[in-house]
């Protein structure tokens, strides 16, 4: 009977996974995760991070129950996400993806930041944050989401002011009517916006072109209205 020879490279592949096992074996054997840390997060304090993940130490790598960690790192304020990275050495590093505000919503005396999926964030004193105003939602930052499609008109044009540098630094409150759509006020002289529900990024570069070409002109002051619903025209109300 003929005995059968590896190829070189069959040999070499045998190799590596052996190494693989021994140095995963003495992983497990031997590392311990002692050191936590965290990257992403702007928003959200270390200290609030360390104590919603309640990590053991001491411990073994694989005696940690990530997904019990990263489900009670989720629970936090402003985080959107998070993903545990176990370094060679034990480290614990947690990658944070944090949540962003796009307006500070306003109901009577009740005050939530939103971010644009429209899960609202509570506002803290040392974290503040320059952003239009949204009226006619509910504030409370307990209550379920905003799904409605008034807010999902609201979101995408924000979405869209945010993108572009001129439409997010002129716009001050933002609302929605069902016959005029999305309606802002201007951050100057609030002079009234109606941008209608859909084509917001064509609208907005019109409302800066109008801006440019005819409000520098005329001056702000003498405006009380600008329509933009229209594709091919700016329909004013001067006064």
């Amino acid at each position: 009977m003929k005995k059968s020879k590896l190829l070189p490279w069959a040999t070499a592949i045998m190799l590596v996974v052996g190494v693989a096992v021994l140095a995963a074996v003495y992983w497990n054997r031997n590392v311990t995760v002692d050191e936590l840390s965290f990257s992403g997060n702007v928003i959200t304090e270390i200290e609030v991070l360390t104590e919603a993940a309640n990590v053991e130490f001491g411990v073994h790598p694989d005696s940690l129950d990530l997904s019990a960690i990263v489900q009670r790192i989720e629970k936090v304020d402003y985080v959107k996400s998070a993903t545990p990275y176990i370094e060679p050495n034990g480290d614990l590093n947690i990658e944070i993806k944090e949540r962003t505000p796009v307006a500070l919503l306003i109901k009577d005396e009740k005050r939530a930041y939103v971010d644009a999926e429209g899960v609202k964030l509570p506002i803290f004193e040392n974290k503040t944050f320059n952003l239009p105003l949204v009226y006619g939602f509910d504030a409370s930052s307990h209550s379920d989401t905003l799904k409605s499609e008034a807010f999902k008109q609201i979101s995408t044009f924000l979405t869209e002011a945010k993108q572009n540098k001129f439409g997010w630094l002129t716009i001050s409150e933002v609302a929605y009517n069902k016959e005029e759509g999305v309606v802002a006020l201007s951050q100057e002289n609030g002079v009234k916006l109606l941008f209608g529900s859909n084509d917001f990024r064509i609208k907005l570069e019109n409302w800066e072109a109008f801006y440019t070409e005819v409000i520098r002109v005329k001056g702000i002051q003498t405006m009380q209205q600008v329509d933009l619903r229209f594709n091919n025209q700016v329909v004013t109300r001067e006064g």
